[in-house]
């Protein structure tokens, strides 16, 4: 009789496992020295886009811990963490511990390579967005993405993959609170998005660092609207990777319109239709265990204007990767532009650490 439950238990436990993923810590921290900043006096320090308004000094950038899993029918993923800022413009009300992720994936039906997540996670917008900050070549994201790409809330996505890894589009369609709350919405509105990837190749197309073999080319698209209290909006964009040994050009664009809507229960963030527009490119090569990269970026607030709401920014650097890529040292310069009003000399250069696990 043992020598038949004993292979019963190790198969039942076997399957267990694998239905119920065993955690993988997650470990991350990113470390940035300001060494040289033109606008350094505090009383005239104007904030602007794509400025986070640093003296020369030091900061955590991001400080991040937990839990990810994943088997053929179950994932998850529990983050916490901080961040500081990375525009003066943008209110950040809270600095403390938050929770980053969230959240617990399924696959409803065995064999159809479709998922289904649930919790506060990443939207499906914008590529440069949905990759991971442990792997940005130049530490930080470009203004257009900051501006015009929402990033963590509380809902659900469905994910579908067609075709085979070296050619497949993933077809991505969600609904959140849009209030960037996990404690609930505060409003009737959501936020809904959809996202189409097309990949041609095997190689990674989260990430820009490495030498490839070949060539893999990744163009997405995606839509996003968000119902407000008194503005919604609707943001559509496109984003091109194309990766071939140890090259790497990442490019986006992205089209805005907000709209006010008749309410009198809050003020609406924009008077009228206001169209805004913002794109980046970026362009990178691995060299050893070196990756240099060098992105223009711009971000117009309102197309109709040419004002202090319209920002470019010259990001360029170089980083080291270690053997198994678990540090990383880098340093990086930053020219903003204002092709919209007077120039502001607010350039900064930023050396950037990281250890993630």
């Amino acid at each position: 009789m043992s020598s038949i439950i004993l292979p019963l238990l190790f198969a039942t436990s076997a399957h267990a496992e694998d239905f119920a993923p065993t955690p993988d810590p997650y470990l991350l921290v990113q470390t940035y020295a300001t060494v040289f900043d033109q606008d350094q006096n505090t009383l005239a320090d104007p904030a602007g886009y794509g400025d986070p308004e640093d003296d020369v000094g030091f900061k955590i950038r991001r400080a991040r811990a937990g839990f990810t899993g994943q088997s053929d029918v179950v994932k998850y993923s529990i983050i916490v963490g901080m961040s500081t800022p990375y525009d003066g413009l943008i209110a950040h009300p809270d600095q403390d511990i938050q929770i980053v992720d969230a959240n617990v994936g399924v696959r409803p039906i065995i064999g159809v390579p479709l998922w289904v997540t649930a919790g506060v996670q990443k939207m499906p917008v914008s590529r440069e967005q949905i990759m991971s900050s442990t792997d940005l070549p130049l530490a930080t994201r470009a203004i257009s993405s900051n501006w015009m790409v929402p990033n963590r809330d509380t809902g659900v996505v469905a994910r579908y993959k067609v075709g085979q890894n070296n050619g497949k589009a993933l077809i991505y369609a969600g609904v959140f609170n849009g209030n960037q709350s996990l404690f609930g919405d505060d409003n009737a509105g959501k936020m809904f998005v959809g996202r189409v990837d097309f990949t041609v190749g095997d190689a990674p197309t989260l990430k820009t660092y490495g030498v490839v073999d070949g060539v893999t080319i990744g163009l997405g698209g995606d839509i996003v609207y968000d119902q407000g209290i008194a503005t919604d909006e609707m943001i559509l964009g496109g984003d091109l990777i194309v990766r071939a040994q140890g090259l790497a050009l990442l490019a986006e664009v992205r089209s805005g319109t907000l709209t006010p809507t008749d309410t009198t229960l809050d003020v609406p963030s924009v008077l009228s239709e206001t169209e805004r527009f913002g794109y980046f490119a970026q362009l990178g090569y691995t060299m050893s265990n070196y990756e240099l990269a060098v992105r223009y970026s711009t971000f117009d607030d309102n197309t109709a204007l040419d004002n202090a709401g319209d920002a470019g920014a010259v990001r360029a650097g170089v980083t080291w990767h270690s053997p198994g890529d678990n540090i990383r040292f880098g340093g990086g310069y930053q020219m903003r532009m204002e092709p919209g009003s007077d120039s502001i000399a607010n350039d900064s250069a930023v050396l950037w650490m990281q250890f993630f696990d």
